[in-house]
């Protein structure tokens, strides 16, 4: 298990999704389990004690155990998807479970078993749009107001609007919107902003990031507000531009040093740099980076360009 690279890009499906049951366990599951799946596809087995770190948890604790089941079973409650194709199908509405299968089995009780629904995930495919969520952040949240409203956040941080200042930018829900986010049933603002208040003051203090709500009385919506991130260049906002930048500007140049690195086939210490031919390479010829290890650690490039060792100067140990 690799704990290094520990960025996924969650579908706006699954962003924008309301779970039923809205626990902060179920929405880690949801980010842990997707990162899972980018790893390995929709069947997959994973170690409990290595399920309960990457959620941010202790791995000896009986409480873990029961949080991490209650979660798996919220999952295994539909979400709906609309419009793709499944097989040559056209399909107009689905409405599956995230997750389709958990078991252990008293063969390997220390093992979860996990398949996500297939049809579900051929729709996510689809749905070309996510969001980057970085685990390690995400797992430093107690309440689920905090974890909702941080990736509403990170899902429109730089939304265009108009009547704004352009640094600044908005999201807007209505009561019912946000109930059925949250999970709950408050009938009054006041009630509904006492728990938003307590999200964004958790937000503020694990990432720094200032938002302020509003109840907008004449539109009756609740009013997200926040300043945009600093415009960046192209290659350092789309992925796609990156990879092509890097593979322009640093060619056969140290990118990423990692002490600990570990997949599937290797562990241990590698270099890491991009060749003429625009593939990713350990300069110490210890190991061969297959298309899912270079996928994964473009993904981990991109979403970490502060710790390039060619773009700033600096060794990153993870």
């Amino acid at each position: 298990m690799d704990f290094g690279l520990l960025t996924v890009k969650k579908n706006n499906a699954l962003t924008d999704g309301n779970i039923p049951d809205r626990k902060v366990i179920a929405n880690k599951l949801v980010n842990v389990l997707c990162f899972e799946y980018e790893q390995k596809g929709n069947t997959f087995k994973i170690a409990i004690n290595d399920l309960a770190n990457l959620l941010g948890m202790s791995s000896n604790s009986g409480k873990t155990k029961e949080m991490i089941a209650d979660g798996l079973k919220i999952l295994q409650q539909p979400i709906e998807v609309r419009n793709f194709e499944y097989k040559g199908k056209g399909i107009k509405w689905l409405s599956a479970p995230f997750l389709s299968r958990a078991m252990i089995t008293t063969e390997d009780k220390n093992y979860i078993e996990i398949k996500l629904d297939d049809i579900l995930i051929e729709a996510l495919k689809q749905k070309e749009h996510y969001t980057i969520i970085d685990l390690e952040v995400s797992n430093k949240f107690k309440t689920k107001y905090g974890i909702v409203i941080w990736e509403m956040y990170l899902r429109y941080k730089n939304q265009k609007r108009e009547k704004v200042p352009n640094e600044v930018t908005y999201q807007m829900f209505s009561l019912e919107d946000l109930n059925k986010k949250f999970g709950t049933n408050f009938k009054y603002i006041s009630k509904m902003l006492e728990g938003i208040e307590r999200g964004l003051k958790e937000i503020e203090a694990i990432t720094e990031k200032k938002i302020a709500v509003k109840w907008q009385k004449d539109l009756k919506q609740f009013g997200f507000f926040w300043k945009k991130e600093k415009e960046l260049p192209k290659f350092e906002t789309d992925e796609r531009e990156f990879i092509e930048y890097i593979r322009t500007q640093y060619v056969n140049e140290l990118l990423l040093e990692i002490d600990n690195y570990k997949n599937n086939i290797f562990e241990g210490k590698v270099a890491i740099a991009c060749s003429s031919k625009g593939r990713l390479y350990d300069m110490y010829q210890q190991t061969v980076f297959n298309k899912n290890h270079s996928k994964q650690l473009w993904n981990y490039l991109f979403t970490h360009q502060n710790k390039i060792t060619a773009l700033k100067q600096g060794k990153f140990n993870f």
